[in-house]
């Protein structure tokens, strides 16, 4: 049974209603459950159940139970680690269709916070894990998207050591513009439901370089800034290429 942060009114729903939602999922063919065939989603829609979370909330914390897995319906998480001090490092953002939670410990070794209103697909490990010892593609899909993560991070840290601060907040605007386009939403302009004291903390930057960068690009008309959160990328198709080429050696 689904417990910790999940209320009782989310422990019973109707199978059919679930199947349905799954059917009629927006990131169904992004996320993990793009493998699995229509016929199968009736039996493993069974596993999972919905919650909605609010802004600010949180999905979970450092050092609670890890008892569930989580995929991502709407909205955006950003996770980051505590430290023994007090500080705290983010450690990245999810838009819908990541698959979040998958931890080697007993205990969640960072915390989930819903940077907007969230929504998620719920799995406890125990049901989950059953699941995928009869149904091996998807357990193939979840290792390859675990290592496409693990990559992911690996690309992170190189662009740190290497790239300048004005690098660093150009790339991290295609990778979000990359992130909406692969789940079929407007790549430009992209929306940033994150905060620049978010995006500081992740690329490594003070919110002033963040600032002073932005009006930089924006003074070169390499970006319009729409609003505070929107950001319409110029001559997108030179960045791309400019991002390439800063990231073709490791």
């Amino acid at each position: 049974m689904l417990v910790s942060r999940l209320p009782k009114s989310t422990l019973v729903q109707n199978t059919k209603e679930i199947e349905i939602k799954c059917i009629a999922c927006l990131v169904r063919e992004k996320a993990m459950c793009a493998c699995i065939d229509t016929v199968d989603l009736g039996k493993f829609s069974q596993k999972s159940l919905q919650k909605e979370y609010n802004e600010g909330s949180f999905i979970f914390v450092q050092g609670e139970k890890n008892n569930f897995f989580y995929v991502l319906i709407e909205g955006s998480i950003k996770i980051f680690k505590t430290f023994d001090d007090g500080r705290t490092q983010i450690i990245g953002f999810l838009l819908p269709g990541d698959f979040f939670g998958f931890n080697h410990s007993d205990n969640f070794s960072y915390s989930a916070q819903c940077s907007e209103d969230a929504k998620c697909c719920v799995f406890s490990h125990t049901d989950l894990n059953i699941y995928l010892d009869t149904h091996p593609k998807l357990s193939k899909e979840l290792m390859n998207m675990a290592s496409r993560e693990l990559a992911l991070m690996q690309e992170r840290l190189a662009d740190m050591g290497r790239l300048s601060a004005r690098e660093r907040i150009i790339n991290f605007f295609l990778g979000i513009s990359a992130q909406r386009k692969k789940i079929g939403l407007e790549e430009n302009p992209i929306s940033l439901p994150m905060s620049r004291s978010d995006i500081a903390d992740y690329l490594g930057l003070t919110v002033e370089t963040i600032s002073r960068e932005i009006t930089k690009l924006k003074s070169e008309k390499i970006i319009n800034m729409i609003n505070s959160r929107q950001v319409f990328l110029n001559n997108k198709d030179t960045l791309e290429i400019q991002h390439l080429n800063n990231t073709t050696s490791y």
